[in-house]
């Protein structure tokens, strides 16, 4: 704890003014029922839904902890929830795709979810926590070219990602990039 407060007081002499103000318990319920979620949860009793995100602490560089648990429904969840416990949805149509497209996937003990590829390995299926940092890495990573969206999607799916949406993430992705901007052809 002297060490969170030392860290604190070497930032507030970089501000002019500041004000700390003391919450109570009772009146902040929320991130008290936050924090408990997050000390009091194993990594064994994670559900397969439950995103973990992990921020670095200011009072260690290399130091890792769990912030905050947020339990979320993705796009995996209905495949993962099919294969392990073969739930299906009640509208008969749904429950028709959703065992279609589920012939597509596999899961692992660990309950990963894979998804098979026509003529490559099995692809990782991601969640929306990892697909930035992919995209990023491929794209403008150290062999990163600043590719095409269609070059780029070939290359996820050859170093075995998948998710849902990701031709349109991936467009979307290009078409934010400044420097793919800056350097592209001019149209007349």
């Amino acid at each position: 704890m002297q060490r969170y407060l030392d860290k604190i007081q070497i930032a507030l002499r970089h501000f002019k003014e500041w004000t700390l103000v003391h919450v109570p318990r009772e009146q902040n319920s929320e991130a008290d029922a936050l924090a408990n979620l997050g000390s009091s949860t194993e990594e064994e009793d994670l559900l397969p839904g439950a995103i973990v995100q992990l921020f670095k602490s200011m009072v260690e560089e290399d130091h890792a902890e769990i912030n905050s648990t947020s339990l979320t429904w993705d796009w995996r969840n209905k495949y993962i929830d099919y294969l392990k416990d073969g739930k299906l949805p009640a509208d008969p149509k749904e429950s028709r795709a959703l065992r279609t497209k589920a012939a597509q996937f596999s899961l692992d003990e660990d309950g990963t979810l894979y998804r098979r590829t026509f003529n490559a390995p099995l692809a990782v299926c991601l969640g929306p926590g990892d697909i930035d940092y992919i995209l990023r890495e491929i794209h403008e990573g150290t062999y990163g070219n600043h590719s095409s969206a269609d070059s780029l999607v070939r290359k996820v799916i050859r170093a075995g990602c998948y998710w849902d949406s990701m031709e349109k993430d991936i467009r979307g992705f290009v078409q934010k990039c400044d420097k793919c901007q800056r350097f592209a052809s001019m149209i007349h």
